[in-house]
């Protein structure tokens, strides 16, 4: 090999260098961008918001089922939610600011996933249920867990928040299913 080759060789190999270099700082910068505006590509306006909160609105009183008394322990400590709970969690910037003290947008997203499911995917996934999946959704809230979502997550599980209320994981459930819904994609 003479030296123009050789010459060619080492330019050649750190231009290739500096390119996938390159790529990989453009790609670190879009998820550093993707995921500061995933809450401001669904932002509605305030009258669009009320009118998802009063469909979500909560029908009747539900107990849960797990224990000889008839009520799990979780359900028990949950349905001893104060009323000023109640009356804390009656906007969404509430909600969303529980939310992030819980810590939830460290593996959930708007409208991609991180390590759970995009909240628009949940919102698509049970958009034919909204009165039910807010039980649901609740007490997968508090209780953690894998399921449905397997597929997409690998079998991460959720992790269990036994300290929220069921007033609170309620609202936060009701807060998911009022993101506008997208269709997850295949898994």
């Amino acid at each position: 090999m003479d030296y123009h080759d050789r010459r060619f060789l080492q330019t050649f190999t750190i231009f290739i260098a500096l390119l996938a270099l390159l790529a990989v700082g453009f790609l670190f910068l879009a998820s550093q961008l993707a995921s500061r505006s995933g809450d401001e590509n669904f932002k509605r306006s305030k009258i669009a918001e009320e009118r998802a909160y009063a469909r979500l609105e909560p029908v009747g009183v539900v107990r849960l089922q797990g224990t000889a008394s008839g009520t799990s322990p979780v359900a028990a400590r949950a349905a001893q939610a104060p009323a000023r709970t109640l009356a804390a969690l009656t906007t969404p910037q509430a909600v969303h600011h529980l939310m992030v003290g819980q810590g939830c947008f460290a593996c959930h997203a708007i409208d991609s996933k991180i390590v759970g499911p995009a909240y628009a995917w949940v919102a698509y996934h049970y958009r034919a249920q909204v009165k039910r999946a807010v039980l649901t959704l609740a007490h997968k809230i508090i209780s953690g867990g894998t399921g449905y979502w397997n597929p997409w997550t690998g079998g991460i599980a959720m992790p269990a928040h036994p300290t929220l209320t069921l007033a609170q994981a309620e609202a936060m459930a009701r807060w998911v299913l009022a993101r506008h819904p997208l269709a997850p994609p295949k898994p």
